[in-house]
Parts: C-alpha cells; sequence; structure tokens
C-alpha cells in the first residue's frame, strides 16, 4: 500500500482504470496557484480600484501590471542567477514559470509602473499605492508560497496583521496631521522591512524599514508630492 502522502485515487472509464494523483505533483500545484493568482489580482484590482478611477484604466493597469510583475521577476531572477540557463535566449521570455521569479524584481517593476501611471493619469500616487495595496499584497502571498520563500511570507503576513487595525483609524491619530492617504502603504512596507529583519538577522534591511519610517512622518506633515 502507497503511503498517504504519495496515495492515488482511481477512477473507472470504459473498463480502463485512470489513476489520478493525490496530492497534485509540484508543477501542477504551481499551475493551480498560478492561475488562482493571476485570477484573482486581476479580481481584487478591478473591484477594490473601480469606484475611484475610470473602470477601463483600472483594467489596463491590472493587465498590464501584473505583466510587468512578471516580466520584471523573470528578468531580474537571470542577472541574479547569471548563467543559469547556459546562454540560452529562450528561457528569459518563459515569464509564466512562475519557479523562476525574482520577488524583489518583480515587485520592484511593479511599484515603478504603479507610480508613473498614477502621475500620468493625475492621480494622487500614494493614494494610489494604498488603494491597490490589496491585490498586490495577494499576488505577493501566492508567489511566495510557490516559491516556499517561507521568511518572505512570514514577515508580509506579519505587516498584514500589523496593518488590519490601522484601517480607517490613521486619521484619528495625534500626530499624523495630515490625514492623507498612503498611510497603510508606508505603514505596512516599514513592518515587512523590519520583521524581515528580524526574522532573516540581515540587520542593514532595517534601514529600508527606517526610510519607509522617514516618509511615514512626511506624509503626516504633508512633504511628500500628492
Amino acid at each position: 500500500m502507497a503511503e498517504l502522502a504519495d496515495a492515488h485515487d482511481s477512477k473507472s472509464c470504459d473498463g480502463n482504470i485512470v489513476w489520478v494523483r493525490f496530492p497534485p505533483s509540484a508543477p501542477m500545484l504551481t499551475i493551480i496557484l498560478g492561475i488562482v493568482g493571476v485570477i484573482g489580482y486581476l479580481y481584487i484590482s478591478w473591484r477594490t480600484l473601480r469606484e475611484n478611477y475610470q473602470e477601463e484604466d483600472i483594467i489596463a493597469f491590472s493587465w498590464v501590471s501584473l505583466l510587468l510583475f512578471l516580466i520584471g521577476g523573470k528578468i531580474s531572477f537571470g542577472l541574479f542567477n547569471w548563467g543559469v540557463w547556459g546562454g540560452e535566449i529562450t528561457p528569459w521570455l518563459e515569464f509564466w514559470k512562475l519557479s523562476q521569479i525574482n520577488v524583489a524584481g518583480a515587485y520592484f517593476l511593479l511599484s515603478l509602473f504603479t507610480f508613473l501611471i498614477a502621475k500620468d493619469k493625475n492621480w494622487k500616487v500614494w493614494a494610489f499605492f494604498e488603494d491597490s495595496l490589496l491585490s498586490v499584497v495577494f499576488l505577493l502571498v501566492v508567489l511566495l508560497v510557490i516559491l516556499k520563500s517561507w521568511m518572505l511570507l512570514i514577515s508580509l503576513l506579519g505587516a498584514v496583521i500589523l496593518t488590519i487595525p490601522m484601517k480607517g483609524k490613521y486619521r484619528s491619530l495625534v500626530w499624523y496631521k495630515s490625514g492623507r492617504k498612503g498611510f497603510l502603504f508606508f505603514w505596512m512596507m516599514m513592518w515587512f522591512w523590519l520583521i524581515y529583519t528580524g526574522v532573516s538577522r540581515t540587520w542593514w534591511m532595517g534601514g529600508i524599514g527606517l526610510l519607509f519610517l522617514g516618509g511615514l512622518f512626511m506624509l503626516a506633515y504633508d512633504k511628500l508630492s500628492k
């Protein structure tokens, strides 16, 4: 008898037995999670942004940002792991292979596009970052599960837990004088980097968290451009 972790289910089809593997193999699980991530990101982005922005702009933004997220992750993976594809060009274009994605590069290109599109459309930049936070967090969680980047995932979920209570309350904070949207973005990024610094013991990364703390206070006193 096969072990429970390697169990199989069988189905009869015209007298033949079709074996279905359970649980699904790693490649199949990656595909399933990838599909969930793509559909979930597009839906959440549309659902959370449509009330404050033109729907056609949001649909276009969601698709392009998703594509750039994958492209940025693939290119940065190739650059940080130079020679991993043995000089072949094709792997650089296979952005759908989520197991070969660099999270930092993916998020950087998505954030850069978010900033540029907000500027181009005359949207309030930091408000748009806050409004799109939920969809981006969902996409990152799915990717981190696929990559089994547990320290990053713990840091992200920890930051989310510390951010949820602040939603709808940060405008009442005495020190947050401007009351402007964007607080949740800076708050969550600050905690993400501080938690990751402790979990990974990469102490210099705490400086990144302090930069977001500085940005938060600049936003509080209305010193950041809108």
